[in-house]
């Protein structure tokens, strides 16, 4: 049985290095999203400034259609400065004047300040404009990039699945049932025994348990954890058994 032990440590590492590409696969697709959500906020942020230099503009352009409007007051207060009968439409003409003049300078400011903060906001909404371009061709790169790193890794997985496949190929059925069900209740199915303790669940094996598995003639389980379970150093007697008959001959 000690081949078939070997056969299952094989094939536990070849499911281990499947699980391990599988999840980096399933992460590509996540970081990319959380990415190109990054993208979509400061996209949007920036169509909001955007909307809210629109709505300055458009103020503006209130503000702008009413300075013309207090002009036309003001000079039609000149006018009836010019045609005071008396003093009392003189002081009255020159009081409006006065406040005309007055809302017109108000206004003229109002303008003023609008003017620098459009020009301000324009040339901040360009500097955006260009992080975003420049985060959008980031992102673009980005997915190219995992594109091409998900078909690499999707190849690595068929190739150690077609390798698992040669690997099954040579456990027993009934063994390979027995590995299948554990790994998928206990993910690690098969361990070594080291100092007749299982590194599975570090707890010790019977010692009745312990002979037999030095033995390496059957298929056995930890009592505690269930898992299948070897004797350390049978492997590595397998190991230099490998090297020995790979050694060439003097």
């Amino acid at each position: 049985m000690r081949d078939q032990l070997k056969r299952l440590e094989d094939l536990q590492a070849h499911d281990a290095r499947i699980q391990e590409l599988e999840n980096s696969l399933k992460a590509i697709p996540a970081k990319l999203a959380a990415t190109q959500n990054d993208l979509a906020r400061v996209e949007g942020l920036l169509a909001t400034e955007r909307q809210a230099l629109t709505e300055t503009e458009r103020y503006y352009s209130e503000q702008k259609g009413l300075l013309t409007e207090d002009e036309i007051q003001v000079a039609g207060a000149k006018h009836k400065l010019a045609q005071a009968k008396n003093s009392k439409e003189y002081m009255a003409a020159q009081r409006e004047i006065d406040q005309r003049r007055e809302g017109l300078a108000a206004r003229e400011g109002e303008i003023a300040k609008l003017v620098e903060a459009v020009e301000s906001k324009k040339k901040l909404l360009g500097e955006r404009a260009k992080d975003v371009d420049n985060l959008k061709s980031s992102v673009d790169k980005d997915g190219d990039a995992a594109k091409a790193r998900m078909a690499e890794i999707e190849g690595k997985i068929a190739e150690l699945r077609a390798e698992r496949e040669k690997v099954a190929a040579q456990v027993k059925p009934d063994v390979l049932k027995r590995y299948s069900s554990i790994r998928m209740r206990r993910g690690l199915a098969v361990v070594s025994v080291r100092n007749g303790t299982c590194q599975g669940c570090n707890m010790n094996i019977p010692p009745q348990l312990y002979n037999v598995i030095q033995r390496g003639q059957t298929i056995e389980t930890c009592p505690s954890c269930h898992r299948i379970i070897y004797w350390e150093d049978l492997m590595k007697d397998d190991k230099k058994d490998d090297q020995s008959s790979a050694a060439p001959s003097a």
